[in-house]
This record gives structure tokens, sequence and C-alpha cells, in this order.
């Protein structure tokens, strides 16, 4: 029988991974982690619903697909490296699991993302001369870089063993203290 399950749940995963992968990642399905809300936008921008545009959901969730891409790219294969022996990089686990990410530290980088590549660029009129929705558009791209940057050098807490806690072991930095040349 725990066969029979096991072949069922590889199809299942077959059938999810070949036909739903790309619009999950498209923020077409709900994710179960949610890093940021208008409330937490509306922290930086006390009046960002007054310029015509009522919801912004999908582009906060859009900026929270973002954020995981660039920790895919930036951090997890330093972590993994970081884990396991450099010369068995094949370690079945190639995707982070975005449920285990510790979403408070992610919330303020996901607010700059939503503000500087997709709000902000809905509201801009990009003429010659900039206006001010592009001059923030500008600043909250540089601080995005920029606190996502020191999310990942202060430690990235993702919890693993998915306990429930993030232990110290489990909350990793990508400074190693190698020698750069």
């Amino acid at each position: 029988m725990g066969i029979e399950r096991n072949a069922l749940n590889k199809t299942v995963n077959k059938q999810m991974v070949g036909e739903g992968l790309q619009a999950y990642y498209k923020g077409q399905y709900p994710m179960a982690i949610t890093l940021a809300t208008i409330t937490d936008v509306e922290q930086y921008e006390p009046d960002i619903t007054s310029f015509g545009i009522p919801n912004f959901e999908e582009e906060i969730t859009k900026a929270q697909n973002d954020v995981f891409r660039d920790l895919r790219i930036r951090w997890w294969p330093t972590y993994v490296i970081g884990l396991y022996d450099i010369r068995k990089l094949n370690t079945g686990q190639s995707e982070p699991d975005e449920d285990l990410y510790t979403a408070s530290q992610l919330t303020r980088a996901c607010v700059y993302n939503a503000l500087g590549f997709h709000i902000y660029p809905k509201l801009s009129k990009f003429d010659v001369e900039q206006d001010i929705f592009e001059r923030k558009m500008e600043h909250y791209r540089k601080e995005y870089e920029r606190e996502l940057d020191l999310v990942i050098r202060d430690g990235l807490e993702y919890d693993a063993d998915s306990s429930g806690i993030v232990d110290d072991s489990e909350k990793s930095t990508t400074n190693y203290l190698r020698l750069k040349r």
C-alpha cells in the first residue's frame, strides 16, 4: 500500500510540476506564506491607494514571487553548498520551500520590491522629465537591493527541518570568511 501511495504521489507531483508550477510562479495560485500586505505598503507610503488604483494585491503577489526568485538565485546555492560537500551538490533538494522562510524578515524587501518594480511603474508617466513616481520608483529599487543584501548578509532564517522554530544553526549567512581575490 505504501509503495502505491508513493507512486501516486510521484505521479501527482509530476503533473503539478508540469502543469501548475509555471502558474504558481506567475502568482495565479495563492501561497501559504505572505510576505507583505497592503497595510505593510501603507506604512511606507500612507496615501498609495489615493492615486486611482484601489487594489495592489496582484502587484504585491508579483513582488513576493520576485523576492523568492532572487533568494533562489542569490542565497540558495550558497546555502546548499554550505550544508553539503561541494562535490556532492545533487542533494535532491533543488528548490527551497518558500513556506520555511521567516516572513517578517522579508516583509520590508517585499514592500520595497512592490513599490519600486510594480506599483510606481504603473503610476509613472515616463516623460522626459522625471515625475515624483519615477523618483520614488528608483529610490525603492535601490532600497530593495540594499535590504535584500542586508538580510542575506545578516543571516536568512530558513526552517530547514520544518520544526516551526528557527535555530541558530538554521540562520545562515553567506559570509564564510573566505579570501576573495
